[in-house]
């Protein structure tokens, strides 16, 4: 076993810490995930990283480059309060479309990066085919995204395209395309005809009028008390629950 790398200047360790910045992530293509669960589920996907960084040796893993650090240079790489023993550095994948099949959702400019993670664990959860990010969308291979994921980053297929696109793939969606808007007048119970577009606006505008013109169905979530809206994530919880639900 070689030893551990200490200094924070080795280059592969300085390339790491510079994916915790958008630019670098950008320009290198790659993006860090963290924990031993985390990267079991990746492994379970596919996924192999190009690095695999820990603070002990692991023999079950495959990797381009396995390096050794120690505690103290795994907290400068790690985006955690409690850094884990184990981190992968992995290349992002899009996906080219959407095949309209099930139930896929679509968020429009989609600003927050942990609201996101937490969408794409519950679109996991229910089996959702897949995820569209439309407009001007924080970016899904994030920290705070990948932490609150919890993995799911890797089990749900990601499709980027600008606003204009997702409108024409709401005209020839064959299935239901349905929007969420404070003032639809059906319901959300209800019941949905496979395959299923969910389209969720901004959180904090909503959908922008040509998309929701776009949908084929507006719906809307009921609310009894005082608050104005519901967390973006919470709502699009209860939607996908709703439209699995049997």
């Amino acid at each position: 076993m070689m030893a551990p790398v200490t200094s924070a200047h080795n280059s592969t360790i300085k390339l790491i810490r510079s994916l915790k910045e958008k630019k670098f992530r950008g320009q290198t293509g790659l993006f860090v995930a963290e924990g031993e669960m985390v990267l079991a589920r990746a492994r379970a996907e596919g996924w192999e990283p190009e690095f695999l960084v820990s603070t002990d040796a692991i023999d079950n893993w495959g990797a381009a480059q396995r390096i050794t650090v120690t505690l103290n240079v795994m907290g400068l790489l790690s985006a955690q309060n409690n850094p884990s023993r184990v981190l992968g550095v992995f290349r992002q994948r899009w996906h080219s479309e959407a095949q309209p099949d099930g139930l896929w959702l679509a968020l429009e400019t989609m600003r927050d990066p942990g609201n996101l993670g937490t969408i794409l664990r519950t679109a996991d959860a229910v089996g959702a085919r897949g995820v569209i990010l439309a407009g001007q969308s924080c970016d899904p291979w994030g920290p705070d995204c990948v932490r609150a994921s919890m993995g799911s980053i890797f089990g749900v297929p990601l499709v980027r395209m600008e606003t204009p696109a997702l409108i024409s793939l709401c005209e020839a969606w064959p299935g239901e395309v349905v929007g969420t808007h404070l003032k639809a007048p059906i319901d959300y119970r209800r019941r949905y005809a496979s395959p299923v577009l969910l389209v969720m606006g901004s959180e904090g505008r909503g959908l922008s009028d040509e998309l929701a013109a776009a949908c084929a169905i507006l719906i809307r979530i009921p609310m009894t008390g005082p608050a104005q809206s519901l967390n973006i994530a919470v709502a699009t919880g209860i939607m996908l629950y709703e439209i699995t639900r049997t």
